[in-house]
């Protein structure tokens, strides 16, 4: 698989509309989020929220506050919060 795999999955994103490239990253945030609740872990720590704002990166979804050290569920709340708004 190789390198190729990394540039074909590159290339068929890039014709996917961003609504949808959109929700498929916060989908991988609520599934970051909800792992870590089930792992019992209460807030959000540096590698957790380095790979959340990695996400909400590549869809241009700028978090409005710091998610480090927030409460899991309530960053889980505003995830479903940005899904429901780009649902309209």
């Amino acid at each position: 698989m190789g390198s190729s795999g990394g540039v074909d999955r590159v290339r068929r994103r890039s014709w996917v509309p961003i609504e949808r490239q959109r929700m498929r990253l916060l989908d991988g945030c609520l599934e970051l989020l909800e792992d870590a609740l089930a792992r019992g872990q209460v807030g959000v720590d540096a590698r957790l929220a380095q790979r959340l704002y990695r996400l909400l990166g590549d869809g241009g979804l700028v978090p409005d506050q710091r998610l480090e050290g927030r409460r899991v569920e309530r960053v889980l709340d505003e995830v479903f919060a940005l899904q429901a708004r780009l649902l309209g």
